[in-house]
């Protein structure tokens, strides 16, 4: 099954105590978006921001923020490459936006050229019978373990159709997500397609599981 409703993100705004703040969705190429929407740019770096009042971010109204900024990126993915930014990602003012393209600038725009024309999906596979880890025979711990390593050998055999994957850790036979290239879509589903049990697959999404920046922070 194929859902085309976004991912939920659980992060929380930073505490900024003022009227008025810069609210960032994603780093891409130049590009010049819809009003309210603006962009920032350093170099061949953009921000795609908005102004708001970190006020909005209280817990009756963050659904519809977490949809709006979901919404904001997916529409920006249609014609541009894009590395999203985590929910409620504040700033102060536009200078401390732009410092942060400036020191995220070189990594920003190298993976924005290796994720030109990917998207990401995820792979959910079911243990069969969902046993409880807890309490098992040995027989059944073992039986576990196979499964296991069952789950390893599906992420290999779908991982060769993508540009990077990663396992989530959990309770399922395998927990993935996969960046995959749009040349490659077709022989990556057509592998989904050829697990066998309860196999759920999400996307295609904008690369949300392989945005994080290394220099975005401090």
């Amino acid at each position: 099954m194929i859902r085309s409703s976004p991912p939920a993100d659980a992060n929380c705004p930073p505490s900024i105590r003022r009227e008025t703040a810069v609210y960032a969705y994603a780093m891409t190429s130049p590009t010049t978006p819809a009003p309210p929407l603006r962009i920032l740019t350093e170099g061949q770096l953009s921000l795609v921001v908005t102004d708001t009042n970190p006020a909005e971010f209280t817990d009756p109204a963050m659904l519809r923020l977490v949809r709006r900024h979901h919404d904001v990126v997916h529409a920006l993915f249609q014609h541009a490459t894009v590395l999203p930014l985590r929910f409620g990602t504040l700033f102060a003012h536009d200078d401390a936006a732009r410092e942060m393209l400036r020191r995220c600038h070189d990594e920003a725009v190298a993976m924005l050229t290796a994720f030109a024309d990917h998207r990401e999906w995820g792979v959910r596979v079911r243990r069969p019978g969902g046993a409880p880890a807890q309490g098992l025979s040995g027989t059944e711990y073992l039986a576990m373990r196979r499964r296991e390593r069952d789950g390893v050998h599906l992420h290999q055999r779908l991982v060769r159709h993508a540009s990077r994957g990663t396992i989530r850790r959990g309770d399922l036979r395998l927990d993935a997500v996969y960046l995959v290239p749009r040349i490659g879509e077709k022989a990556f589903l057509a592998e989904v397609g050829r697990i066998e049990g309860e196999v759920d697959t999400t996307g295609p999404w904008p690369p949300y599981s392989f945005s994080e920046l290394r220099t975005a922070a401090g």
